[in-house]
């Protein structure tokens, strides 16, 4: 399988910039066209009651408006990097048009949950209920943090579980392509997760991944994939996403909540 279809989140949030950046560069990397899709419809507003009526009317309006500006901010980024854009204005909300378009596509951008701006808060829910709720792989893009040119080191947050085997096999076009990839794992006293990633990386072989495996004995999961990711430079780091809710994360520590709130790189999911 090869990416020939990348899909983004536009929107007037924080983030943009970075994912639109991120995308454009991954289009060109992979030859695939580069499609945005910009929704009218706020996330996670009911339509119920006169008073809410009215302030998602408001709502809908600046939307169409600020579609002008980031039109054309897609349309540069689109023609510096040489790659064919589509642009999609759908008059829904956001989760349920983008998991509607992800059927047909190879894989989404979106950003990071941030909180600030208007924009912000009504997009804060999309990156791990897009990533639950769709069929396909997400690439959660930081703010504010560098976009790399291309991929170039792919790092693996691996554990033998369903949900990270189908992030890998959906992230193998990106491995292919990347000059490094490391399997990490960190010990379990359950699982033997080691002689797991040592499977991994010579599964990946066979793929032409050029790929290693390390593995850490100490430290918690999340710590440790977040400093491996900058230690080793990834430009990408694949991991699975598990189906507990995101306050039951929080309030566990689960190693998902605390990548997908601040991803140390652009993070690759799959569930």
């Amino acid at each position: 399988m090869s990416i020939r279809t990348v899909l983004l989140h536009a929107a007037p949030d924080s983030g943009f910039s970075d994912r639109l950046a991120y995308a454009a560069g991954l289009a060109r990397q992979t030859g695939a066209q580069l499609k945005a899709v910009y929704t009218l419809y706020p996330a996670g507003v009911p339509r119920v009651g006169r008073a809410l009526s009215i302030y998602v009317n408001e709502l809908v309006r600046e939307a169409k408006e600020k579609e002008t500006t980031i039109k054309a901010q897609f349309e540069a980024a689109v023609a510096e990097a040489g790659v064919v854009g589509v642009w999609q204005i759908i008059e829904g909300e956001v989760t349920a048009a983008l998991r509607d378009e992800v059927t047909f596509a190879d894989v989404t951008v979106v950003s990071e949950t941030r909180y600030g701006t208007v924009d912000d808060e009504l997009a804060a829910t999309l990156p791990e209920h897009l990533a639950l709720a769709c069929n396909g792989p997400v690439i959660v893009v930081p703010t504010g943090k560098p976009v790399p040119a291309r991929i170039g080191k792919v790092l693996v947050a691996w554990k033998p579980s369903r949900e990270a085997g189908h992030a890998v096999r959906f992230a193998l076009p990106l491995m292919a392509l990347a000059d490094e990839v490391e399997v990490l794992t960190v010990e379990e006293s359950k699982v033997d997760v080691a002689a797991s990633g040592a499977k991994l990386a010579a599964y990946l072989s066979t793929h032409s991944v050029n790929a290693r495996h390390r593995h850490v004995t100490d430290g918690q999961a999340g710590d440790v994939i977040a400093q491996e990711a900058q230690k080793f430079g990834a430009d990408l780091l694949v991991m699975g996403l598990y189906s507990r809710s995101r306050l039951a994360e929080m309030i566990l520590g689960g190693v998902t909540a605390s990548l997908l709130v601040d991803p140390p790189v652009p993070l690759f999911v799959a569930h």
